[in-house]
């Protein structure tokens, strides 16, 4: 059950939070209690910020965070998260690979199978943490200069299969959504 924190570092060299721009999101942050969020001007995308979801701070959602796996067919089901061919990516991954029984692609799947797998890998929770994961948002070690506090979460207990990123505060979302900004991703940090 990994958990890696990373944080923003204060500094005056690229890739770090300048002082001054810290002490504007704090001032902000403190006076409005909310965040500040300079969206870019044409996003592409929004990453969702709820508290409802999160135990602490916000979970971070990339697209709809009431998204739900929707009943499909079988084919459906591999073509829109599958790999190749749909029949042999359904016998590899969800059936015993050595039966050859023919398979109903347009019978109605039964979401019970699949519904973990689908959290984990296609819920608005798992997007965010492997879009996040990937970039260079700041250093996993925490330091004197460290502000801001993300948790990037797979399986937050023993049986427990949650994938997902969690920013603690105001703070941490604003300088998120500047530091997305920086990278030029496109990407609208939004309270949901």
């Amino acid at each position: 059950m990994p958990i890696t924190r990373r944080h923003f570092l204060l500094g005056t060299a690229s890739g770090l939070v300048l002082p001054a721009f810290y002490e504007k999101v704090f001032r902000y942050c403190e006076s409005y209690d909310e965040p500040l969020l300079i969206a870019p001007k044409q996003p592409e995308e929004i990453l969702y910020a709820c508290k409802n979801f999160a135990a602490e701070g916000y979970q971070l959602n990339l697209g709809n965070p009431e998204e739900q796996l929707l009943q499909m067919t079988i084919r459906d089901f591999c073509i829109t998260y599958g790999e190749g061919d749909p029949e042999r990516w359904w016998r590899e991954e969800w059936i015993d690979g050595e039966d050859d029984e023919p398979i109903d692609m347009d019978e109605k799947i039964d979401l019970c199978p699949v519904i973990d797998w689908w959290a984990l890998h296609h819920s608005a929770n798992a997007k965010a943490y492997y879009y996040l994961e990937c970039l260079d948002l700041g250093p996993q070690l925490e330091n004197a200069r460290a502000v801001g506090n993300l948790n990037f979460t797979v399986g937050a207990c023993p049986g427990n299969d949650y994938i997902g990123v969690e920013a603690a505060d105001h703070i941490t979302l604003s300088l998120l959504q500047h530091r997305l900004n920086e990278l030029g991703a496109g990407i609208k940090v939004e309270l949901d």
